[in-house]
């Protein structure tokens, strides 16, 4: 299998700490381990649809009205209140922000999280807050952050913030959970960013080994290799991106003929 190069970053390099610290913290949102896998709430929806925390399905047509819904979210979740997290869905949320404008172009954002990353392994819990602030700013919906700015603002002794960011982090995996269960490609977990899968693996309890592309008809689908550290069993976790593939591809278009 290869690596595909979308996921060659400093926000896939963590060390084993970074990996540990959450996985401990998240431990609650899944109680089987890394060999079992997650339940399901629900099967798998089809590519051309969404199935939402709300049980609602939203079409793929959507994606203007969802970027404009990550957007009102995404300002009311930085005012850190917890009556937020039970009025956002997640899932749509998501959603929109695979279809909202990026705020920060790729090299700095892969710049910020390499920081964010050296400052978690030294331990430097303020430097952790500053950086993750940076982040949300620019994407509310970066699970990693809210994650990270928790394990931070529990150390710094501030555990309504932290609180807070778990529950943004949790609402959000929770919300790929419930799209299949990850086992096999009629039931691959539906998500909107690379990054949503590594998220994912971590909860599981496991180090991604190696990742590949397959399809099956009209969908398009991730397929991780994963390694449980302490004990060396693995794992194949299946990831429906059609809809991130054709967002990708009509945006890779769109620079084409501006060029």
């Amino acid at each position: 299998m290869r690596i595909d190069a979308r996921l060659i970053s400093a926000n896939t390099r963590r060390s084993v700490t970074t990996i540990q610290v959450l996985v401990t913290t998240l431990a609650a949102v899944v109680a089987s381990g890394c060999a079992s896998g997650a339940a399901a709430s629900k099967p798998a929806p089809p590519p051309a649809t969404v199935s939402t925390t709300g049980g609602a399905a939203v079409t793929a047509t959507d994606g203007a009205a969802d970027a404009a819904y990550y957007r009102e979210r995404a300002a009311a979740l930085a005012k850190e209140s917890p009556d937020e997290l039970a009025r956002t869905d997640f899932g749509r949320f998501r959603r929109g922000r695979l279809y909202a404008a990026d705020a920060m172009d790729s090299k700095a954002a892969q710049s910020l999280e390499a920081e964010l990353t050296a400052a978690l392994d030294r331990g430097d819990f303020p430097a952790v807050v500053d950086l993750t602030s940076q982040v949300l700013a620019s994407d509310e919906a970066d699970i990693r952050a809210h994650m990270l700015r928790a394990v931070a603002l529990g150390k710094l002794q501030r555990p309504a913030e932290a609180d807070f960011h778990r529950g943004a982090a949790v609402g959000m995996i929770k919300s790929i959970m419930r799209t299949g269960d990850g086992r096999a490609v009629s039931s691959a977990w539906t998500v909107f960013r690379v990054k949503e899968e590594y998220e994912i693996i971590k909860v599981l309890g496991c180090a991604v080994v190696s990742q590949s592309l397959t399809s099956d008809g009209a969908r398009q689908l991730d397929v991780l290799e994963a390694r449980r550290p302490r004990d060396g069993a693995t794992i194949r976790v299946y990831f429906d991106i059609t809809e991130l593939m054709a967002e990708e591809t009509k945006l890779f278009r769109a620079r084409r003929q501006r060029e």
